[in-house]
């Protein structure tokens, strides 16, 4: 037997446009809706149809999520997708194998990609861009300047951090940051870190910048380290909120108290920074805005000017940072 609109709308209890719209995808119907009507087609012997998404796809392309800033904002990216007309699919991307990337692009002609890593693979980009794929670094400052940029001004909120510390007294100031030698967002926080200091007539000597990556174990791992060479400081900041984390816990470990004996202070504002006692002061990073612009982008033409955006940062005052007395500043 033949199932007509009209025929499926009666058995369903609901009207034809409402069928009409829910078979083509026109405009979404309730949950509730969608149940009825294939019901309703399985008993007049038709099989539900796979109807076309209104929504566009996008390509979230990860390497991996070791760190929890990427954790994050992969959260934000799959809360904010049912919000918009984009339906997010992710993809592992292994530089050993870039076929997968190519399989899933040929099959599925998503409208973009967009990647959290600083350093994604150029070959892998130039692929992308080259099939006519706008491509948009999320949260940080791309090597690649093809690609579109959404993120803070990372030498301007390091600039701040940094001052902050010095304002409450702090002059012994260690810093933690990945590899600054890369031309990255650790190179650029260093910057910022620096031009700070210069401004006050103090230096920022290389024994004060530790190279230790951006999580937790880095951080403890190279507090330790710190501790153990004798380095003297009353303050310490992080260029990741999961460093500051480490180093606190590593000084807790020492029976060094934060923050009355060394103020930490951390960078990002993710959630952890508030589930730690003391609480995190750390730079905040509007994560929610920098995923939602990402977005936004997508809805360009890929042969538009390739854009920059910045967002604006903040401190968020906790409770790890500590006033110095006059006497105490070094």
């Amino acid at each position: 037997m033949k199932v007509t609109v009209r025929k499926l709308a009666e058995m369903a209890g609901v009207s034809p446009a409402t069928v009409s719209r829910y078979l083509n995808a026109s405009e979404s119907v309730s949950l509730a809706l969608a149940d009825q009507i294939d019901k309703a087609l399985i008993t007049l012997g038709g099989t539900p149809a796979v109807r076309q998404s209104q929504k566009r796809m996008g390509l979230g392309l990860l390497t991996h999520l070791r760190f929890d800033f990427y954790s994050q904002t992969l959260a934000e990216l799959l809360s904010q997708e049912p919000e918009g007309n984009w339906a997010l699919a992710l993809l592992r991307y292994d530089p050993c194998h870039p076929e997968l990337v190519h399989n899933f692009v040929n099959r599925n002609h998503p409208a973009g990609v967009i990647y959290f890593e600083e350093e994604m693979d150029q070959q892998i980009l130039s692929y992308l861009q080259k099939c006519g794929l706008r491509t948009v670094m999320c949260g940080g400052t791309a090597v690649d300047r093809q690609s579109d940029r959404v993120h803070v001004n990372d030498i301007a909120a390091a600039y701040e951090g940094t001052r902050y510390l010095l304002d409450l007294g702090h002059r012994s100031i260690l810093f933690l940051s990945d590899d600054e030698r890369k031309i990255g967002a650790g190179f650029q926080r260093v910057t910022g870190s620096r031009r700070a200091m210069e401004e006050q007539g103090l230096v920022l000597s290389e024994e004060q910048v530790l190279r230790c990556g951006v999580t937790f174990g880095d951080g403890y791992d190279a507090m330790r380290r710190a501790l153990s060479e004798g380095q003297r400081f009353t303050a310490v900041f992080a260029f990741s909120d999961e460093l500051a984390l480490g180093a606190m816990a590593a000084l807790y470990d020492e029976g060094i108290r934060v923050p009355k004996d060394v103020s930490v202070l951390g960078y990002d504002d993710l959630p952890c920074a508030t589930r730690v006692r003391p609480a995190l002061t750390t730079v905040h990073q509007p994560i929610d805005t920098i995923v939602r612009k990402s977005l936004e982008l997508f809805s360009q033409s890929p042969q538009a000017i390739h854009t920059e955006i910045l967002l604006p940062h903040s401190i968020v005052e906790r409770q790890s940072c500590w006033r110095l007395n006059g006497d105490a500043a070094e």
